[in-house]
């Protein structure tokens, strides 16, 4: 069947929460990097600092959202332990294990998003905390802003390894 109550889960995890996250990191990189000139003279409004506020929230909230999912629902379809002689299609981590050549996509691969997500995810707090407590510093000051993009970039760095590897498990072993 292509649309199970676990394929579901796993997508919006995946495709809707991770997704709009990356999306998110990609417009607020966007937004940090134009809001100043090359002379250094601000050149966003209040305006364009609030929406920049409320969009680093916003990727808090998904990141978090995707991180928790993935921790307390996904994560335990995958490591399900299959009774004896059942169909190790239906048990991710017994499927890639049983394969010494894919055993590398539950000792790396899994470990890292297990806990790489999670540094992403507070990264991205960090930053929607400035950008709500210090809004109208966030135009001037280029120190905060380069701060915002730093924490940002590797936030979407992190983001998009752990995606990647996630492409790479789902498609050895997905959850079904």
């Amino acid at each position: 069947m292509l649309f199970t109550d676990r394929s579901i889960l796993t997508m919006v995890h995946g495709i809707v929460l991770s997704g709009a996250a990356l999306l998110g990191l990609s417009a607020a990189l966007f937004a940090l990097w134009t809001a100043h000139k090359g002379n250094g003279r601000a050149v966003a409004t209040d305006e364009q600092s609030r929406s920049l506020a409320q969009l680093t929230v916003f990727i808090a909230a998904a990141l978090w959202l995707a991180v928790l999912g993935g921790t307390y629902v996904v994560f335990p379809l995958y490591r399900a332990t299959p009774p004896e002689g059942a169909d190790l299609s239906q048990f991710p981590r017994a499927l890639i294990m049983a394969n010494p050549n894919t055993v590398w996509l539950h000792a790396f691969a899994m470990e890292i998003k297990e806990h790489v997500s999670w540094i992403a995810s507070m990264l991205a707090t960090a930053v929607a905390f400035v950008s709500v407590r210090y809004r109208s510093r966030m135009r001037t000051d280029a120190s905060l802003r380069s701060m915002a993009m730093a924490l940002l970039a590797i936030s979407f760095a992190l983001t998009s390894f752990v995606g990647l590897l996630g492409i790479f498990i789902n498609k050895v072993a997905p959850v079904q």
